[in-house]
């Protein structure tokens, strides 16, 4: 007779952002309205999600973002996105 063990695990995990000079406040064109924006590396983070799939979605046009000197996406619209899906 074979006996099987299972082991399950919850991980839980906390992210403390600190760094000012990721996050902006810029006027978002789809929002029309003063907003924080921030890189799509924090957006990844705060998203729980990956940097990749942030650029898929900028690049689906799925999420609002701006681009200046480099891609800033708009944490307001990404929060009710991420509550949406």
């Amino acid at each position: 007779m074979n006996r099987r063990t299972e082991i399950n695990i919850e991980l839980k995990e906390t992210v403390a952002y600190r760094r000012r000079d990721e996050k902006f406040e810029a006027h978002c064109p789809q929002c029309r309205k003063l907003v924080e924006m921030t890189t799509p590396l924090t957006a990844a983070m705060l998203a729980n999600s990956t940097e990749r799939e942030i650029y898929r979605l900028v690049e689906a046009g799925e999420i609002h973002f701006i681009e200046t000197d480099r891609i800033l996406v708009c944490l307001n619209y990404l929060t009710e996105f991420k509550n949406n899906v």
